[in-house]
């Protein structure tokens, strides 16, 4: 357990970090400065947001390394013998942007760094560094405290400077001077100009007890990425906290439930580096040991000793909190905690437990990404998962209701885990238990997922008899909306399309801050509208997808899935296969263009655009296409992905490889589209075989309700894709908004949720910069984590497990056929451009971003999917054999690999290895 405040063998060397309420005096002859705890509410806003906090928390007890304040007035006073008046801040701000540009304020900033201190403030400092020498500390760290700092309403930590270790007076005079500074870099300036009353604004400093750390790291009090109250966030790593705070040294992660303590996901970092004081003065990185960075930085005591600190500082504050800690020599120590500011909270589904019955609960839960990864792989970034963990939600809860299943309204259906969405399983397996006869196999078996032995020893099914007292509501609601569904669908696609349009044909440039808030509530609108018919006919697609495996199993026994598979095949409207199609068309068309055959065959797939193409048939049928379908492309459920119409690389890469080989009858899509409508037909006469006169035409019946929902769902996904890309509309307007007032990079507006973005629009919002920036940082920590496996239960481990030593493996059929081929693993379409003509696939995932490649490769394998995704919906119509949800495919197998792919079987062989070139023992 570690303590907090100094302990008895160290007392000696280092500083009391906290005195309590135990107030001393002023310090006589330091006039200047104030002793951190002796700074009263009522005055405490003059010596800046840092000083402040540090204030707040070391009277309250907390354990706060010693430290002094510098008033922000007398680094205004300061400033002002050093610049003449049109050169101070008040007079930047009410400048022209074009008059205060980096390099006047390099300069002023190069002035205010040079200028002497005065002979006051020199003795003072001498005075606090040999003052906190005696009390034992070695060095100092210097950080600025700006007196618009860490305002309730929006914060500017991080805009300001922190000088670390600091050793001898004259270190210590520059790093003061160059906080000074530091309020004339542009990044402070532009946070200014959005923030009330700044022409106050001025810059204070601390200087506290440098604290030699062993380990450190920030807490977050809440999820910054989710908004989730009931979620902290916990990063740390050895050494000195700047690695982590700056995000350049991959930190050891944990999300913890606030409520209980225990933690929710935990996730071993690299921790390669740690930055270390060095005597002279300053810090330097050293590198870490293998032996250290295989190992947690933190014990289970410290983590709750941390968990707990993070509970305190939030009720004494009443907000949530950012805290910067470090531990030293067995010590806890606070070094900030700035309010978290902008952030959407939202509260816990779940109702607080006991840590023990807490954890027993979540540790059975069986989590799995095996289906909606297909649809938004990796990380999502706050913008989407804002948008689209309700929409998912919601639409499960339809889904199930419209099958005769009621939902505990606290039912927690969708998770993140590192920022990857999942699927509670083990929810969903006990919901759907309530409909007689299906097993979490058979849910399983559509879907995809994994511990199917883990469901059915640990749900406890919840009874039939409400779900069939309901049945003949559940039956006479089915009937109904089936009844009017092709004219419900017809009405809303007239309206969708005028929307629409409507909505594309703005030019958001012109737009008001507030137009812009409007247009992005005719978005979500227009997405409300959209899903609630399509999860209407996904639910039903569902529950008449159950009806016809029931029937199929009693009539085939287990050819159930392969019968299924051949049912839903050869559709030939089907909106998902519709792109890969209209290319092969365009590449026909292109065989008899000269100049555009030369240009795709020749060109830079990754730079080339419509408008590179010469003026001909090819490219009017490009134009087409992006009008038709450029609002598809891969992860097109991540609202930061561009679109093909923004990268088309892909679409040219897939033209170059239909050009660079023979034509083929084969390949035909119509030819294609023939074979599988035969496919479909005998296997429709074989169960017909098999059934009596008067069931024939029910069985017809059915099979038509699955056909016409495969094929509804897929047209109305694309209706939901084009409302996102609106959405990315939007986003990116708001970004160039953001970015020109704030300078905190690039689409800054997809780190924030939709809430905090209408707020920063209507002006209730004044600043986002601070929590973009910590949003953005978690991002990409999050992206730098390894992907948990795709099914886990309980807490995904916190490292990989290794990729298993075989030849074979198993997965999901998804498309039937076997094909033997090279195979090529492709991580993103973007590497797509060494991908040659019947290669087999082997991606992480495929969405119909990916699908263009479909009607070139030799065979699909996906780690992720099921026979219901979209990409295997596609892949049957393509007629391309195709095993999903493999797992591990693109950690097994090599690019160059010989393989041999069973889409009947579900499985995937490795007949010949890339490098030994001799087959591999089965």
């Amino acid at each position: 357990m570690y303590s907090w405040g100094p302990t008895k063998s160290r007392q000696d060397r280092f500083p009391e970090p906290c005195e309590g309420t135990k107030l001393s005096p002023p310090m006589s002859g330091i006039p200047l400065l104030r002793r951190i705890e002796t700074i009263v509410p009522r005055r405490a806003e003059g010596f800046g947001g840092k000083a402040k906090n540090l204030a707040a928390l070391a009277r309250a007890g907390f354990p706060v390394p010693a430290a002094y304040a510098l008033s922000g007035d007398i680094g205004a006073a300061f400033i002002a013998e050093a610049l003449p008046e049109d050169d101070r801040i008040a007079a930047l701000l009410a400048a022209p942007e074009n008059v205060v540009n980096e390099a006047r304020l390099r300069r002023l900033k190069e002035r205010v760094r040079t200028a002497p201190l005065s002979d006051g403030l020199v003795r003072a400092l001498q005075q606090v560094l040999a003052d906190l020498r005696r009390e034992g500390a070695h060095a100092v760290a210097v950080r600025s405290s700006s007196t618009r700092e860490d305002d309730e309403a929006a914060s500017a930590a991080g805009l300001h400077s922190t000088f670390l270790n600091i050793v001898d007076e004259q270190g210590l005079f520059d790093a003061v001077r160059a906080c000074f500074a530091s309020a004339f870099e542009p990044r402070v300036i532009a946070y200014l100009k959005t923030v009330s009353g700044a022409v106050d604004a001025a810059v204070g400093v601390v200087v506290q007890a440098m604290v030699p750390a062993d380990v450190s790291g920030v807490l977050f009090t809440v999820n910054p990425l989710t908004g989730d109250s009931n979620e902290m966030v916990l990063n740390a790593a050895y050494g000195l906290g700047e690695l982590v705070v700056d995000g350049r040294v991959s930190p050891d992660s944990y999300r913890i439930e606030k409520s209980s303590g225990f933690v929710r996901d935990r996730v071993l970092g690299e921790k390669q580096k740690r930055a270390v004081g060095v005597l002279t003065g300053g810090t330097r990185e050293e590198a870490v040991s293998e032996s250290e960075s295989a190992r947690e930085a933190l014990s289970e005591h410290t983590i709750a000793d941390l968990v707990a600190l993070g509970r305190r500082v939030e009720a004494h504050f009443g907000d949530a909190r950012d805290i910067e800690w470090a531990i030293a020599s067995g010590t806890l120590y606070v070094l900030q905690a700035r309010p978290v500011t902008a952030l959407s909270l939202r509260p816990s589904a779940k109702k607080a437990r006991k840590p023990r019955e807490a954890y027993a609960a979540r540790a059975k839960i069986v989590w799995s990404n095996v289906n909606v990864g297909e649809a938004l792989p990796g990380v999502a970034t706050p913008l989407t998962w804002s948008v689209l963990s309700q929409f998912s939600d919601l639409g499960f809860r339809r889904a199930f209701g419209s099958m005769g299943c009621s939902v505990p309204k606290d039912a927690e259906l969708v998770g993140s885990f590192r920022g990857r969405i999942y699927l509670n399983l083990t929810e969903m397996v006990a919901i759907a238990s309530q409909v007689p006869g299906l097993s979490p196999k058979t849910i399983l078996s559509f879907g995809g997922g994994g511990e199917v032995e883990t469901l059915e020893a640990s749900i406890e099914p919840r009874g039939h008899t409400a779900f069939l007292m309901r049945l003949p509501l559940t039956a006479a609601r089915f009937v109904r909306e089936n009844f009017a569904i092709g004219r419900r669908v017809e009405a809303f696609e007239r309206a969708f399309r005028e929307e629409f349009r409507r909505i594309q044909s703005i030019d958001l440039r012109i737009l008001s801050a507030a137009a812009l808030a409007h247009t992005l509530n005719d978005v979500e609108n227009l997405l409300d509208e959209t899903g609630a018919i399509m999860l209407t006919c996904y639910g039903n697609l569902l529950s008449s997808t159950i009806v016809l495996h029931t029937v199929l199993r009693a009539l085939v026994g287990d050819r159930v899935e392969m019968v299924e598979r051949s049912l839903t095949t050869g559709l030939a409207d089907l909106e998902s296969a519709a792109p890969g199609t209209a290319l092969w068309h365009i590449a026909e068309m292109a065989r008899a263009d000269a100049p555009a055959r030369e240009k795709v065959l020749n060109g830079d797939t990754s730079k080339m655009r419509v408008s590179s193409l010469p003026e001909g048939p090819t490219r009017r049928a490009l134009e087409k296409f992006i009008a038709a379908y450029g609002g598809r492309g891969p992860r097109e459920a991540e609202i930061a992905e561009p679109r093909w119409r923004e990268d088309p690389s892909l679409l040219f890469v897939t033209l170059r490889l239909h050009l660079q080989s023979a034509p083929d009858a084969a390949r035909n899509p119509l030819a294609i589209e023939q074979r599988q409508r035969q496919l479909r037909a005998e296997a429709e006469a074989e169960i017909e075989t098999r059934l009596l006169g008067p069931t024939r035409a029910a069985f017809r019946h059915l099979l038509a309700l699955v056909q016409r929902f495969v094929r509804l769902r897929e047209r109305l996904r694309a209706h939901s894709t084009d409302v996102l890309g609106l959405y990315r509309g939007v986003a990116r307007e708001a970004s160039r908004r953001i970015d020109s007032r704030e300078h905190c990079g690039r689409d800054s507006a997809f780190f924030l949720t939709v809430e905090e973005l209408r707020a920063y629009l209507t002006g209730r919002l004044s600043t986002v910069a601070t929590l973009v920036r910590a949003r953005r940082m978690q991002f990409e920590r999050d992206v730098s984590l390894p992907d948990p496996p795709d099914t886990f239960v309980g807490f995904p481990p916190p490292a990989p497990p290794p990729a298993p030593d075989t030849n074979v493996l198993s997965g999901l059929a998804s498309s039937g056929g076997v094909v033997e081929g090279v195979a090529h693993v492709l991580m993103s379409p973007a590497d797509a451009g060494q991908f040659r003509a019947g290669e087999i696939l082997v991606a992480p995932y495929a969405d119909v971003g990916w699908s263009p490649l479909f009607l070139v490769a030799g065979a699909l394998v996906t780690d992720l999917g099921g026979p219901l995704s979209h990409a295997a919906i596609v892949a049957r119509e393509y007629g391309l054999p195709a095993v999903m949800n493999v797992k591990v495919g693109t950690r097994v197998i090599r690019s160059g690999d010989v393989i041999r792919v069973d889409g009947d079987a579900g499985t995937v062989q490795i007949v010949t290895p890339a490098a030994q070139g001799e087959p591999r023992g089965v």
